[in-house]
């Protein structure tokens, strides 16, 4: 629970410091003095170290509003560290990353919105294989006027890229303001883009008008939705990630984290149990 190494907990447990109880306000009476490293206590118990209460343990799912120019990595590669991009090895609490908590898939570097980050390896994977079918919404500023009809019937019948042939439903289109200003810690943070970006995909100067583009997708190629809208003939000036799977972005504040609710913990525990 990000008290110190494997060796030090074991050492603190090995000298009977640690005391256990059911509730964190339980008082000294009810608490459970830890005979030993090896014995067992509920996964949800809260624990004491010499007479105050442990950090709880970490949750099964997070969820955090990823901003804009924000690696969807750990660490980034030596051969960029120079560059001083951020990633999200910098934004996630060391006791959750001692932990294994880790990014469930990833959001483009200019893309925002919701990446959860996950504490099961199965977990993560069924989140993401392709053929558990987990929904991905996704809210698309792009150029142009949309036809909704043309672009609904595009999508369903599948839409041919470079990676293949990829296919979304599409949930609404409105009329857009076009995409927001950056404000100064964007500018600031804004130290290169993604290795491997296609020249076609960068947006030359454009005025309008926009369109705002709601589709969901179960797949996550790299770039795709992108890539397909792109070749709807609506290039993507800016993409936002609002929902994977039964779990919401919602009000979420970028750069702002949440654990996942009880409803959302038993979808996931739901989606493992599936074989």
């Amino acid at each position: 629970r990000g008290v110190g190494t494997r060796s030090q907990t074991f050492e603190l447990a090995k000298s009977k410091r640690i005391t256990v109880a059911s509730l964190p306000d339980a008082p000294h009476e009810e608490r459970t003095r830890l005979k030993g490293p090896k014995e067992k206590v509920p996964y949800a118990a809260s624990l004491f170290l010499d007479g105050n209460l442990l950090p709880g343990p970490p949750p099964l799912l997070l969820a955090y509003h990823k901003p804009k120019y924000v690696l969807s990595v750990m660490e980034d590669e030596k051969k960029y560290e120079y560059q001083n991009r951020k990633h999200l090895g910098q934004v996630l609490e060391p006791r959750f990353v001692k932990s294994g908590m880790h990014p469930v898939g990833r959001l483009d570097y200019d893309t925002t919105g919701l990446i959860l980050f996950s504490l099961d390896g199965k977990l993560t994977q069924r989140l993401l294989h392709p053929r558990r079918g987990v929904e991905k919404e996704y809210v698309a500023t792009v150029q142009g006027l949309v036809d909704e009809a043309v672009l609904a019937r595009k999508l369903t019948d599948g839409v041919k890229t470079s990676e293949g042939v990829h296919k979304a439903k599409l949930i609404a289109v409105s009329p857009s303001d076009g995409p927001t200003a950056m404000d100064d810690d964007e500018l600031e943070d804004l130290v290169g883009i993604d290795e491997g970006e296609e020249e076609d995909e960068r947006q030359a100067d454009y005025s309008g008008p926009y369109s705002d583009v709601r589709l969901v997708v179960s797949e996550g190629k790299y770039r795709m939705v992108r890539r397909i809208l792109a070749n709807c003939g609506h290039p993507v000036e800016e993409l936002k990630r609002l929902r994977h799977g039964n779990i919401e972005l919602g009000d979420l504040k970028v750069g702002e984290f949440r654990e996942a609710t009880e409803e959302e913990v038993e979808w996931a525990e739901k989606l493992m149990e599936n074989k």
